[in-house]
């Protein structure tokens, strides 16, 4: 009964903050609102998704949220030059060339979990700097194009936003590529144990190369969609998203040890913290009163993922000394 409880726990926590938001927000239930939340997650979700391969693989990547912002002001300054469709490919390439940036610096440094995160750090600062360089500090107007403004503020009928499917047609692709082949099996590894998945010939260097890559892309994807929302792009629109994202994989089961987490559920996480800001807006916390929430929520869901993973361990251990004690 208490694997169930544990292997459940993040459902069990979004169960518990649908109730806590229904009972506590009188909007909540409403069609239109709902709608709302699942649109309002799709941007963290595509970035979730690419944090979550970067952690999974056993790594960190800070520079998530200014690669973003970054990849949008090349999609929204390009948009307004050139048709939508060469813009978005742009930007795309921006984000998949910023995450290979990063990739790269980590492998040829051989960097651990924790120098990957002063790594990103860095980077971090340097995309941001760059979206200030070319923006001089000021805010790009929309694009005129009305295929990329669909992106963000489109529908298929009244309940379908265009956003949505973008998310889960990224997902249920990148959720069979971590869950379902090759790769995917050498991702778990190499975040489970570099050394081992080096003794069993993994190309541990390639498998963290794309990982990044594909964070990089996904941010891309993220400031796609915003920037088409929003109808312009600002210099700091990407600030905090990277916390985010670590706090909704977290919630949805990913480790941040590395090794452990799924794209499915990670959106379990995306769907918890959703539901968490929607309440706090519709009962009126500051921005800074959702700080400290989220600050809360994360630092509970690192405690409860390292007793979890202790638990696990001890298990693993009782059965060991069964099967020896056995034969």
């Amino acid at each position: 009964m208490r694997e169930k409880l544990f292997k459940f726990s993040n459902l069990i926590l979004l169960l518990i903050f649908i109730l806590i938001a229904s009972f506590t927000a009188d909007n909540f239930l409403t069609v239109q609102n709902l709608i709302n939340v699942i649109r309002q997650c799709c941007i963290l979700g595509l970035l979730t998704i690419g944090m979550s391969f970067v952690l999974i693989c056993g790594h960190m990547d800070l520079s998530i949220g200014s690669i973003m912002t970054f990849t949008g002001i090349i999609a929204i300054s390009f948009s307004s030059k050139m048709p939508a469709v060469p813009a978005i490919l742009s930007a795309l390439f921006v984000g998949i060339l910023c995450g290979l940036v990063n990739g790269l610096i980590v492998v040829l440094t051989h960097a651990n979990s924790g120098e990957s995160l002063m790594i990103t750090f860095g980077t971090q600062l340097l995309f941001s700097a760059l979206s200030l360089l070319y923006t001089q500090g000021f805010s790009l107007e929309g694009s005129n194009s009305s295929f990329y403004n669909a992106i963000g503020t489109g529908s298929i009928g009244r309940y379908l936003p265009i956003p949505v499917i973008i998310y889960f047609l990224l997902a249920i692709i990148l959720s069979v590529i971590e869950s379902r082949t090759t790769f995917g099996r050498k991702m778990h590894i190499t975040g489970f144990s570099t050394v081992c998945s080096q003794l069993s010939g993994i190309q541990t260097g390639l498998v963290k190369l794309i990982c990044y890559g594909i964070s990089g892309i996904m941010a891309g994807a993220a400031a796609i969609v915003l920037t088409s929302r929003t109808l312009g792009a600002t210099p700091t629109a990407g600030t905090g998203y990277e916390m985010d994202a670590i706090v909704a994989a977290v919630l949805g089961g990913v480790s941040l040890s590395g090794g452990v987490g799924s794209i499915g559920k990670a959106f379990v996480g995306v769907l918890t913290l959703g539901i968490l800001g929607n309440a706090m807006n519709l009962l009126g916390f500051q921005t800074f009163d959702q700080n400290i929430v989220k600050g809360l929520v994360l630092i509970l869901a690192i405690a409860f993922e390292v007793w979890n993973r202790k638990h696990n361990m001890q298990i693993r251990r009782a059965k060991n000394v069964n099967h020896q004690e056995n034969h």
